[in-house]
């Protein structure tokens, strides 16, 4: 059984999550790269969308996420190249995606980064954002 611990949040304050929920990021995300822990907060409930990609160190680092399977009806990623011996992905592991959302003063022109996903081996607690080699937006449309 995990423990609890204690982190402050850009937006929720003080929340109490399980320590066995903080995600491990060897090399940190784009831009933030001295950041290596983060927790998924789901204000809305059961893994539901969207959720917050919250740094455990600096409560202003925050960034809105989406799973990108459910916005991108054919979205199928190949994780190779650099940042796939990170997540080291083998039969059996439990894998998720989470795209960046960027969220302009209109919220109906939200786009996600379906090229630089953030992929996750649940099973192991570790992820990265890794470029795609495949052809998916970087600006990716939310809203049609």
């Amino acid at each position: 059984m995990s423990r609890e611990i204690t982190i402050n949040t850009r937006d929720f304050g003080e929340v109490e999550i399980p320590e066995n929920a903080v995600i491990s990021f060897p090399e940190g995300i784009y831009a933030f790269e001295d950041e290596k822990q983060f927790v998924a907060l789901s204000p809305l409930g059961n893994d539901t969308f969207p959720m917050w990609l919250q740094s455990v160190e600096n409560k202003d680092l925050c960034f809105i996420v989406y799973n990108p399977l459910e916005v991108i009806p054919d979205y199928k990623p190949v994780i190779e190249g650099e940042g796939s011996d990170i997540v080291d992905i083998s039969d059996g592991d439990e894998v998720c995606y989470l795209s960046i959302a960027s969220i302009p003063e209109d919220f109906k022109k939200t786009t996600i980064n379906a090229k630089s996903p953030i992929v996750i081996n649940k099973t192991k607690n570790v992820a990265a954002q890794i470029i795609l080699e495949q052809d998916y937006q970087m600006r990716y449309p939310l809203f049609k």
